[in-house]
């Protein structure tokens, strides 16, 4: 996962420049009664996150008891998320958080929508909280769906007020086979938090990152094995390992959690590869 700067925006703002253009008087009325419940709802949820306390908000059917989950979700879908909706310069402006358009949940693919973290459909007055908003691509808000969590270590990695990017926690294991495999895991540092360590090791699963980077790993290995065979037979197993150590440093030095830096850390310190697999 890949740390994003916290939105600067506030719930309210965004949600009365959302409802701006609302015409019917009885539905507008029934908003503007919401916006106690919007800001004190993104205020908890701003306190609770970084302590992995999100579990704790309790899910409603309804806002202030005035509107629906239904006319929320019209307020975010009609009013925040479509082209030319009032709302829409919050959604493109949270959209451009990630760097090089990357989805911080998987790292890997194309941001494409907006996530709610906590989903919409049972939290209604946190639908248009940019706190509760992280870009993601298609994949990962589809897979994420509308699960809640019930416990610290059910909450999945929040990029606005989790940042594990300062030490390893994804590795890879080598299939000694011909052609070789790879298989993706979390390996926390015994230092690590239990708590975060079990949610890594639930966002892993939650999003399917095991399988998703063994299916990126297992195209690149193709182009690997081929160069990883020249410079073997240039210079043999002490010069193929320095090649890999050199190509992992470079990757770590980019992303030390990509699925590229387990990849070639793993082919690194794997002697069977190193010293075996090419004579």
């Amino acid at each position: 996962m890949r740390k994003l700067l916290k939105p600067v925006d506030s719930a309210l703002d965004v949600f009365n420049v959302c409802i701006g253009r609302v015409r019917s008087t009885d539905l507008k009325s029934r908003l503007l009664a919401c916006s106690r419940e919007i800001e004190s709802s993104s205020i908890e949820f701003d306190q609770k996150a970084p302590n992995s306390q999100l579990h704790t908000i309790l899910s409603k059917d309804n806002v202030a008891n005035s509107v629906t989950v239904d006319e929320m979700k019209a307020v975010y879908t009609d009013r925040m998320a479509k082209k030319l909706a009032p709302g829409r310069i919050y959604y493109d402006r949270l959209m451009s958080l990630p760097e090089h358009a990357r989805c911080p949940l998987c790292s890997q693919r194309v941001v494409s929508t907006l996530d709610h973290h906590l989903p919409k459909a049972h939290f209604p007055s946190l639908a248009v909280s940019p706190f509760n908003l992280i870009p993601a691509c298609q994949d990962c808000n589809k897979t994420k769906s509308e699960g809640i969590p019930t416990c610290s270590a059910e909450e999945t990695l929040h990029p606005y007020y989790d940042d594990v990017e300062s030490f390893v926690w994804i590795r890879a294991r080598l299939i000694e086979t011909v052609p070789v495999a790879i298989e993706f895991y979390v390996d926390p540092p015994d230092d690590c938090d239990p708590i975060l360590a079990e949610r890594l090791k639930n966002h892993f699963k939650s999003f399917g990152l095991a399988a998703l980077y063994a299916s990126h790993a297992a195209e690149e290995l193709a182009s690997v094995e081929y160069i990883a065979k020249r410079v073997f037979d240039n210079g043999g197993s002490v010069e193929l390992q320095r090649h890999l150590v050199e190509t992992a440093s470079g990757k770590r030095a980019v992303n030390l959690n990509s699925w590229q830096s387990a990849l070639y850390c793993c082919l690194s310190e794997n002697n069977w590869f190193c010293e075996a697999r090419f004579e």
